[in-house]
């Protein structure tokens, strides 16, 4: 294999990398795409830092490539119609010159039915007209006008879904998403599972039912392990045994894996193997990164919840039980179960009861630690 003595470091860890570096994720790929052709609307739910938005990006280009016209919806923030309106539009922006590009401008010629008025290669977005619920409902015809105009389906994934439950949006959404057929398939993800749930297996939500699901899990130790040695040998160095100290610590979190591999590679000097001072290194620089978030998320628990969350750091599932209570503290009665429901809506733990995890393998280490930052080794 050719080396590629280029400094820059391959692992990034802080945004979603690019759709050719996805690790794995071919089966969940090959899903998505069957659905795209078929017309089958999934809800994409993973927790933060799984690597969702770039599975998303690689799919969609996936999708253009095989000819269909693709948009992808960020929603995070989002607090009204109006809002939500914008940033529909402000994603259409990025349709490529050609035949979709050419109807969205020719639908936007049509006089005034857009709520929102947008330079077509501009990026501000200025609302105008009938209002934020208009301008939603006039925004969310336009794959269908798109794919009217060219015969071609349309693809629009939503990121952040989980954003119209707040915002109370989902009833008018499927009011209108819900007659474009088949010529247009949507994908609606979260970064919250809990709260996905509530939008699609809530009976009283007007998305109950209405999208297949597809759940992201942390990536596959031989999987993650090809890729990092892959990407150390291409740039001249070796992970050699702080590999598999680094994969026994991150448990397979996308994130965390990237994290800790652009460590090790920084401690790495070219031509050389990561031995224990490199791991050493790159494992004492990681708390530095982590510490904020990891007290934080502590510091936001009640005290119920921090039970909890060290049961199951703990390998504990009975949140009743006599050790729950004597070690870790937990009331008898519903209040530990309804806590850990609270945690599992939050997106720190994960897995039916009886079964919990906390999605953040790192961050269990550091509890059942005692909050400390644990021995490299």
């Amino acid at each position: 294999m050719a080396r590629d003595h280029s400094t820059t470091n391959p692992f990034v860890f802080a945004r979603p990398i690019d759709p050719a570096d996805l690790v794995d994720r071919e089966p969940e790929l090959a899903l998505l795409a069957e659905r795209f052709a078929t017309g089958v609307n999934t809800r994409l739910s993973s927790p933060r830092d799984y690597g969702k938005t770039s599975l998303l990006r690689r799919a969609l280009a996936e999708a253009r490539d095989s000819g269909m016209g693709a948009v992808l919806v960020d929603l995070y923030g989002v607090r009204t119609p109006a809002q939500a309106a914008a940033q529909i539009e402000r994603a259409y922006e990025s349709l490529p010159a050609g035949p979709f590009r050419r109807a969205l401008i020719a639908l936007r010629r049509r006089g005034g039915q857009l709520g929102l008025q947008t330079p077509v290669a501009g990026a501000s977005v200025a609302i105008a007209g009938a209002g934020g619920e208009r301008a939603l409902l006039d925004s969310l015809d336009l794959p269908l006008g798109i794919h009217e105009r060219t015969g071609s389906r349309m693809v629009v994934a939503f990121d952040e879904f989980q954003a119209v439950l707040g915002a109370d949006l989902d009833g008018l959404i499927r009011s209108v998403i819900q007659h474009h057929g088949d010529g247009v398939t949507y994908v609606f993800c979260g970064s919250h599972p809990g709260m996905m749930l509530s939008l699609f297996a809530d009976r009283r939500r007007p998305f109950y039912g209405q999208a297949a699901p597809l759940e992201l899990g942390r990536l596959p130790r031989d999987r993650l392990a090809a890729y990092i040695a892959e990407r150390f040998e291409r740039t001249g160095r070796d992970p050699d045994d702080a590999l598999g100290w680094l994969l026994d610590l991150v448990d397979g979190h996308p994130q965390r894996s990237m994290l800790l591999a652009h460590l090790l590679w920084r401690h790495t000097p070219e031509g050389e193997r990561a031995g224990d001072g490199a791991w050493a290194a790159a494992h004492e620089e990681a708390w530095a990164y982590l510490q904020g978030d990891f007290e934080a998320t502590w510091d936001g628990l009640s005290r119920v919840e921090a039970g909890v969350v060290e049961a199951v750091a703990a390998g504990v599932q009975s949140l009743t039980g006599k050790l729950a209570r004597e070690v870790h503290g937990l009331p008898r009665g519903s209040a530990a179960p309804e806590a850990a429901r609270r945690l599992v809506e939050r997106g720190l733990l994960a897995g039916p009861s009886g079964e919990l995890d906390l999605v953040d393998p790192v961050l269990a280490r550091w509890v059942a630690a005692g909050r400390r930052w644990p021995s490299p080794w």
